[in-house]
C-alpha cells in the first residue's frame, strides 16, 4: 500500500472469537490494512468495494470504536486512538457505500464531532409515548377511564362464562357470585344428553346452522360486492338514488320491521319451511353493500383503468384486483353476517324440527324450567361463542374498515 493519501492509528483488533491483536491500521484511496506488531504482513486486508457497512462509536477526544463489516459478512472490530480521523478517510474514498439518509441528529453529531464537543446521549425510557405533549397525569387518567370501560364490557361475558360452570345451589344464591367457588363441567354435559334425548339428534341442529349460515355468508359477499363494485366505479342512471335507498333500509334493518313483509313475500315465493327462507333474505342485507361501496370508493381507479386496458373482464377484475384490496370490508361484512345468521331462531318460518337451527334448539331448553337454568346458561354460552370468537380473530380488519369507510380517492 502506498504511502501516499494514507492515515495511520495505533489500535486494537478484535475478532468474532474474542481474540484480540495489538497493531496499526492503515487506509489508503482504496483500502485498508491492518498489521498485528512486530509483523510485515498485514493480518487483515480489504478494498473498499468488499465493505457492506461501516460503524463508527466515539469513545472521547480522537480516539473511538469503528466496526467495518464486508460484504462477505466478515467483521472487524477496531478500537483507534485516531479513530475519527481513520473513518472520515475510509467513508470519503468508500465511493459505492450505501447511500442512507441522514437525520437532523446525524448532522448535528458530526457538527459536534468537529468541534470536539461532548454528545449528548437521548436518554432511554421503557414507556415510549405517543403524545409527548400530554402529561403523565393525563396519560394515567386516560387509561384508567379506559380500564374502568373494558371492565364493564368484559364483565357481562365473564358472568355469563361463570354461570355456565356453576351448580344448581350456586346458580340460586343471592347475591350472586360473580366465579364459582366449586367449578363443574355437570352444566354442559347435562345440556348435550338432554338435546341427545331429542328425536332430531344434535348434530342436525349443528349442521343446519353452519349452512344456513355459510351459504348465506357467501352470498351475502357476492351479491353485496358486485352491487357495490358497480355503484362505486361506475356511473349510470339512478346509480345514486340505489345507494341512498339503501342506506335508508339500514334504518330497517331490525328484524321485527321486517319480519311480516319478509314473510309476505317467502310465501308468495313458496319458500316458508326451507333453508331459502333464512338464506334469501341474508343476500340482500343493505350493511354488506354500504360497507363495500364506501371502502371501494377510496380505491384508485387507475387499477380498473389499467386492468381494463390490459383486456381484463370486468368479472376478472372484481375477483382478481377490486376483492383482495378490499379484503377487511369483506372480512367485516363476513363477521355481521355470521354474527344475525347464527343467532337467528327462524321460528316464525321454518316450521320442520329437522330444519331448525341451533340457537332455536337451545332456546327451547332455556324454557324447559328452573330445573335446566344450568343448562341454559351452558346454552348461552354455546350460542355467544362462534360470534365472539370470529370478531377477536378479526377485529382489528373491523377498526380498519370502520377508519377507512369515509375516506375518498
Amino acid at each position: 500500500m502506498s504511502e501516499i493519501n494514507t492515515v495511520k492509528s495505533n489500535g486494537t483488533l478484535k475478532l468474532i472469537n474474542g481474540k484480540k491483536f495489538r497493531g496499526e491500521l492503515v487506509a489508503g484511496e482504496t483500502g485498508a490494512a491492518f498489521y498485528v506488531k512486530g509483523k510485515q504482513e498485514p493480518f487483515a486486508e480489504w478494498h473498499y468495494a468488499r465493505m457492506n457497512r461501516m460503524d463508527n462509536i466515539r469513545r472521547g477526544g480522537t480516539s473511538s470504536q469503528i466496526t467495518v463489516i464486508l460484504k462477505d459478512d466478515t467483521r472487524y472490530v477496531f478500537e483507534l486512538a485516531q479513530g475519527l480521523k481513520l473513518y472520515s478517510h475510509m467513508d470519503k474514498n468508500w465511493v459505492d457505500k450505501p447511500v442512507r439518509q441522514k437525520t437532523r441528529g446525524d448532522i448535528l453529531h458530526e457538527q459536534a464531532e468537529r468541534l470536539g464537543e461532548k454528545i449528548q446521549v437521548p436518554k432511554k425510557h421503557l414507556i415510549t409515548r405517543r403524545h409527548p405533549n400530554r402529561s403523565i397525569g393525563g396519560d394515567i387518567i386516560i387509561y384508567l377511564v379506559l380500564f374502568l370501560f373494558a371492565v364493564a364490557m368484559a364483565f357481562p361475558l365473564f358472568f355469563l362464562i361463570g354461570s355456565s360452570l356453576k351448580p344448581l345451589d350456586e346458580l340460586f344464591r343471592f347475591p350472586p357470585p360473580v366465579w364459582p367457588s366449586h367449578p363443574t363441567m355437570d352444566n354442559f354435559s347435562d345440556l348435550f344428553v338432554t338435546m341427545g334425548q331429542s328425536w332430531v339428534p344434535f348434530s342436525r341442529y349443528l349442521l343446519n346452522t353452519v349452512l344456513i349460515t355459510a351459504i348465506g355468508t357467501f352470498g351475502h359477499l357476492v351479491v353485496a360486492g358486485m352491487a357495490a363494485f358497480v355503484l362505486a366505479k361506475y356511473e349510470f342512471p339512478g346509480g345514486r338514488l340505489f345507494f341512498a335507498l339503501a342506506t335508508t333500509f339500514l334504518m330497517f334493518a331490525s328484524g321485527v320491521v321486517t319480519d311480516i313483509p319478509n314473510y309476505l313475500i317467502l310465501s308468495r315465493l313458496g319458500l316458508v319451511d326451507t333453508y331459502w327462507a333464512l338464506i334469501l333474505p341474508a343476500f340482500a342485507a343493505p350493511i354488506g353493500l354500504f360497507l363495500m361501496k364506501q371502502f371501494m370508493e377510496g380505491l384508485p381507479t387507475a387499477l380498473i383503468e389499467a386492468a381494463t386496458i390490459d383486456g381484463a373482464s370486468r368479472i376478472r377484475i372484481f375477483w382478481s384486483i377490486v376483492m383482495p384490496n378490499v379484503k377487511p370490508a369483506w372480512l367485516t361484512m363476513i363477521i355481521f353476517s355470521v354474527q344475525g345468521l347464527w343467532n337467528n331462531p327462524a321460528g316464525t318460518i321454518i316450521y320442520s324440527e329437522a330444519k331448525k337451527p341451533l340457537v332455536y334448539a337451545l332456546q327451547q331448553i332455556r324454557m324447559g324450567g328452573v330445573a335446566r337454568t344450568g343448562q341454559a346458561a351452558a346454552a348461552n354460552v354455546i350460542t355467544v361463542a362462534v360470534p365472539i370468537l370470529i370478531f377477536i380473530f378479526s377485529q382489528s380488519r373491523i377498526l380498519e374498515t370502520m377508519a377507512s369507510s369515509g375516506i375518498k380517492e
